[in-house]
C-alpha cells in the first residue's frame, strides 16, 4: 500500500516550520528547503517539512551564524 505525503500551501508549510515568508523563500533559494510545483501554486511535501526540521536539531549551534 503506498502512502501519500499531503501537500502544504507554501505559506502554511513556513509557519509549520517556524519561518516567517522572507525567510522561508531564503531557505528555499538556498536550497534546504525543497517545494513542489502544481502550476501556478507551491506547495511543500509533509515529509520535507520534518526533514528540514529534523536537520535544524541535527546541525552544530557553533555553526550558527
Amino acid at each position: 500500500m503506498t502512502t501519500i505525503d499531503r501537500l502544504y500551501p507554501i505559506r502554511e508549510a513556513f509557519a509549520l516550520a517556524g519561518l516567517r515568508l522572507t525567510r522561508g523563500y531564503q531557505e528555499v533559494a538556498a536550497g534546504r528547503l525543497r517545494i513542489v510545483r502544481n502550476g501556478r501554486r507551491s506547495f511543500v511535501r509533509a515529509s520535507e517539512i520534518q526533514r528540514y526540521i529534523d536537520a535544524l536539531s541535527d546541525a552544530d549551534p557553533r555553526q550558527a551564524a
